[in-house]
């Protein structure tokens, strides 16, 4: 169709808004995200939704361009008795089906156990059990059987996902299913506690810990789904690499999100730090080792200006152009 060059149909200082507003998001940012965050600007100013859903089809190619590789956050946690993170989320909606996915980085020495997940209840144990060498990889007290011993200091994908109508909890490592077993009772939900980075000996929300099973690793996009997930989506989860956004994809099935670990709002303590996952977009097959990745440095907070300054370009401040 012939080009439009069209006045933003704003009200006054809504353009400023509008950058205000992007600069408050946090990276990466998934294209859901980008139009949501415009057609609530563009209802909060009277303005129409097909004409906001120009401005969107607009700006995205200019993310793209302005921001070719995407910063992802990782945690690495201390090498000590004092990095974790305790909660005690309510695990009702998981008693009968529940998935745990994350992306690991062993850096503890392979003679330790490092645990980096353990769900523990008053009448369970190990309910969930996660090491970064694949040796605990329990569910409901026992693991599946598997020969799998991951690659030190580099990152892999890893799953561990039941549920109680199909009797079976399934362990993926780089997208592909290394062991299963069979199950007979749902998942326990009774009083308990959730501890990231570390071996936790009680149920009760304390920090009583054990050296010979702390962490030391990082972490990045662990995720509890509230369902068993495929093994489609686990092969895609791998095959879209450490520095996709697959994960927004499955939006409505997760319990606890890496989001909400990431937040302020989560209490963590000791030495856990922030880093930036620096990658340029890339898929791999399940079989062809490690996804490429730039070596982590600590997470920049990075100006607004810095940002999206381009949302005051000439070219789109104050006006929309459509071909």
């Amino acid at each position: 169709s012939s080009g439009i060059n069209a006045e933003w149909p704003l009200r006054p200082g809504t353009q400023s808004q509008l950058c205000s507003r992007f600069c408050a998001l946090k990276l990466p940012l998934s294209r859901t995200k980008f139009r949501r965050t415009v057609l609530r600007i563009a209802v909060s100013n009277q303005t129409t939704m097909i004409f906001a859903y120009r401005i969107s089809l607009l700006l995205l190619p200019f993310l793209t361009s302005v921001l070719p590789h995407k910063p992802h956050v990782a945690l690495k946690f201390g090498d000590d008795l004092l990095s974790y993170i305790m909660i005690n989320p309510d695990m009702s909606p998981l008693e009968e089906a529940v998935s745990v996915c994350s992306w690991v980085k062993q850096l503890s020495p392979t003679s330790r156990q490092g645990t980096w997940m353990h769900y523990r209840t008053q009448d369970y144990n190990n309910e969930i059990l996660l090491s970064d060498d694949l040796d605990y990889a329990y569910l409901q007290g026992s693991e599946p059987s598997h020969r799998q011993t991951p690659v030190h200091s580099q990152w892999y994908h890893v799953c561990l996902a039941w549920s109680f109508s199909s009797g079976t909890a399934t362990l993926y490592y780089n997208g592909e299913e290394i062991g299963s077993r069979s199950t007979s009772r749902k998942f326990s939900v009774s009083t308990g506690s959730l501890v990231i980075g570390q071996y936790h000996s009680t149920y009760k929300m304390e920090a009583t810990f054990s050296s010979s099973h702390s962490f030391g690793g990082e972490l990045t996009k662990l995720n509890i789904l509230k369902r068993k997930v495929s093994d489609q989506e686990v092969a895609k989860m791998y095959k879209s690499g450490v520095c996709s956004n697959y994960e927004d994809t499955l939006e409505n099935h997760i319990h606890l999100s890496w989001e909400t670990l990431l937040s302020d709002d989560t209490e963590k303590h000791g030495n856990i730090v922030k880093l930036s996952l620096t990658c340029p977009d890339h898929t791999h097959e399940p079989t062809s080792g490690i996804p490429t990745t730039v070596g982590p440095t600590e997470e920049s907070e990075g100006g607004c200006n810095n940002r999206w300054a381009f949302l005051r370009l000439s070219d789109i401040y104050n006006k929309v152009e459509i071909n």
